[in-house]
């Protein structure tokens, strides 16, 4: 049985998730997209992260390990003290067809979190 999603991530995950407004034009280049963001909440059968939409997690620790946002209808900014980086676990992003009003993260939080995703990606 795969352990459940870490409660630091939910939180993290949760805490993403309010920072942004839900809108079909956000990602209107894509026919397919859906907001992914709306399966996420701690009520009922979908309270284990692990089971959200765009969510993977690892089989063995139940850490947060990817995430697919893509064409998710995510409308707003990323800001440099994001909870998306306190998923300290991460080695898959992506955030594609969304449309984050040119956010400008500086560059060496992005450069930090990229050399961790790809050293992650390497070692395992």
């Amino acid at each position: 049985m795969q352990p459940l999603c870490n409660d630091d991530e939910s939180s993290a995950l949760l805490q993403f998730k309010e920072s942004f407004i839900i809108n079909k034009s956000a990602s209107s280049d894509d026919p397919f997209a859906y907001p992914k963001l709306k399966s996420w909440t701690l009520e009922g059968e979908s309270s284990d992260c692990c089971s959200w939409d765009g969510v993977s997690c690892d089989e063995d620790t139940g850490h947060v390990i990817g995430l697919d946002l893509s064409s998710s209808c995510l409308y707003g900014s990323i800001n440099s003290n994001s909870s998306l980086f306190r998923l300290v676990h991460l080695q898959s992003l992506n955030l594609a067809h969304n449309h984050f009003n040119y956010s400008q993260i500086p560059s060496q939080i992005w450069v930090r979190t990229l050399i961790c995703l790809q050293r992650k990606a390497c070692c395992n």
